[in-house]
């Protein structure tokens, strides 16, 4: 059994597979070479998980005295940090599948570095391991809200290889963190989006893939405008009838809510876990595509009518923006969750998705564009110009985002209740004409009554009215600033694609910086086809979103004006 000793200290991350190892370590070698400069092996304590290679030695060597003290390593090159938020999805521990061993990653990072590529950024890349994957059966009466699992030590790497697939998306809040070491500080950068999700390998063109491409778009150029080309049948899916259902004689309870597609009218049954292992599996696929957000995950009043409500609300949100993007509402893995009811087919088409070849990086080779090829000035200015929009209209979100949320309390609280109270003021009044016999006081104390009635009725319009027709304006604008959260990560992926060709140009045969030129363009064009898109669709929403609301409120003032009027002829 090959052993080999640390040399430097390294720290594992939680849930990621890795063991932590302390310099002077032996440890036992369980798989070798795993690619990005990996290593698996088994310390003196039993724990099994993955650690860097350059930080260990051959331990026989070193016993006979053959080798030398290793040199320190060069640290890694940096790699500037990105926003909080990334484009990739936050890494969720799940047992998710429907009975399938999970996918082996499907990472295209090159796996040698050559003269044209950055030196390796170490990451893991892991086989299937666990059969404890039943995504139906495995997932406890808390499973619509996220919780931590508690890998131990014998199934570090098991779970790892349920969640290999999304190793890629691991968060940037911990991007930088430095690696102690008794010897000397070493940084190792896990987190370079532009090398985990393969965009650095397909622009070297060490892009590897070895199924058919089954799923294919195109960029096109219509009058002078560079976008996806356009849908050839517009459908709509309506997200609806929100039912609490169990299983094993109750001691597992979610909510279901059916999904009908006009383009097959089929209508089938998802719970919330589903539509969570669905946004993994695009934002995956799909690294240039900012992925819309699903309702926040809740676990106090999970089963309250509101919060249900509301989390409808926001997955039919969710669904339009799917069938209105024309990528998007033809992968592969959204009409398999769509139109779906056989369950040996559902847990199929889970497996094929999580085997899919073709993500990250790799997506560019299904992606067909014009010839013409793009000047690289050209493209920086309209991705910055695109870059400074997102920033205010985010910030301007966020303002109309603060007064809104402050007129629905204002609403809901101190003018319902000013309402209701001038309300009982009118009752107060209206008693004290009672004990009059006349008819004249008979007709007042009426009109008192009912004006009495109407203004408590009118405090319950107000109140209604922050849920019907400010609460919609609120979600739009959830998912407006979900949506371009990620834009800076895609952007700074695509500048770091360009910053590679232009250090990689001069070292480069003519062919060679061609071709490399040529994928550059690709994804250039790939990007500025979803800024049109994102454009196109943030003034048609805020349009529409306005234009209801606005609408709303007139007839909701109209009404109050109604009733208001209607109370005044009593008085004639």
């Amino acid at each position: 059994m090959v052993q080999v000793k640390a040399e430097y200290d390294f720290d594992a991350q939680p849930n990621s597979g890795e063991i932590s190892i302390r310099a002077g370590d032996v440890l036992t070698v369980i798989r070798e070479s795993i690619d990005g400069g990996w290593m698996e092996g088994r310390n003196a304590r039993g724990s099994v998980g993955l650690f860097p290679e350059a930080y260990v030695t051959p331990y026989q060597a070193q016993r006979a005295g053959a080798q030398p003290p290793p040199t320190v390593p060069p640290p890694l090159p940096q790699v500037a940090p990105q926003s909080s938020s990334s484009f990739i999805p936050s890494s969720r521990n799940y047992n998710d599948d429907w009975g399938a061993e999970p996918a082996a990653p499907a990472y295209q990072a090159a796996a040698h570095p050559s003269a044209t590529s950055l030196p390796e950024v170490p990451r893991a890349s892991y086989p299937a391991l666990s059969n404890n994957d039943d995504f139906d059966d495995e997932w406890s009466d808390e499973d619509e809200e996220h919780e931590p699992s508690r890998p131990s030590a014998t199934t570090t790497t098991a779970s790892l290889a349920s969640n290999s697939r999304r190793d890629l998306s691991r968060s940037h809040s911990e991007h930088g963190a430095d690696r102690g070491s008794s010897k000397v500080n070493k940084n190792i950068n896990r987190f370079s989006n532009f090398v985990k999700s393969g965009v650095e390998a397909y622009v070297i063109g060490d892009s590897k893939t070895s199924t058919p491409i089954s799923e294919r778009h195109e960029v096109v150029i219509n009058q002078g405008i560079i976008q996806w080309k356009p849908i050839q049948q517009y459908y709509t899916c309506v997200v609806d009838k929100p039912k609490k259902e169990s299983k094993l004689k109750g001691l597992k309870s979610f909510i279901a809510y059916s999904i009908t597609s006009s383009l097959t009218n089929i209508q089938v049954s998802r719970r919330y876990k589903h539509f969570d292992w669905l946004h993994e599996q695009l934002s995956a696929k799909y690294i240039f595509i900012p992925i819309p957000p699903l309702p926040e995950k809740q676990v106090a009043g999970r089963y309250e009518e509101d919060l249900i409500d509301h989390r409808k609300h926001i997955l039919q949100l969710w669904v339009n923006k799917i069938c209105r993007h024309p990528v998007l509402s033809q992968s592969e893995v959204w009409l398999h969750f769509i139109s779906c009811t056989d369950e040996k087919d559902w847990k199929s088409g889970k497996r094929r998705a999580e085997k899919d070849e073709y993500i990250g990086g790799s997506f560019l080779n299904c992606i067909t564009v014009p010839q013409q090829p793009l000047d690289p000035n050209a493209v920086d200015q309209q991705v910055e110009r695109f870059q400074r929009s997102v920033k205010t209209s985010e910030e301007a979100m966020r303002v109309m985002q603060e007064r809104m949320n402050m007129f629905q309390k204002v609403f809901a609280g101190p003018v319902k209740q000013n309402w209701q109270k001038m309300g009982s003021a009118f009752k107060t009044l209206q008693q004290s004409f009672e004990i009059d016999e006349t008819v004249a006081s008979r007709r007042l104390t009426d009109a008192l009554a009912h004006t009495a009635s109407e203004y408590h009725e009118i405090g319950q319009v107000f109140d209604a009215h922050t849920k019907n027709d400010m609460e919609p304006v609120l979600e739009n604008l959830y998912s407006y600033k979900g949506t371009v959260q990620n834009v800076p990560d895609i952007i700074h992926v695509h500048k770091q694609a360009l910053q590679k060709f232009r250090e990689s140009e001069g070292r480069l045969s003519s062919m060679e910086a061609e071709k490399m030129k040529q994928r550059i363009d690709a994804m250039s064009y790939a990007v500025i086809a979803e800024i049109q898109h994102q454009t196109a669709e943030k003034v048609e929403d805020l349009k529409s979103t306005m234009g209801t609301y606005l609408k709303r409120q007139a007839a909701f003032y109209q009404d109050v004006a109604s009733k208001l009027g209607a109370l005044s002829a009593r008085y004639d």
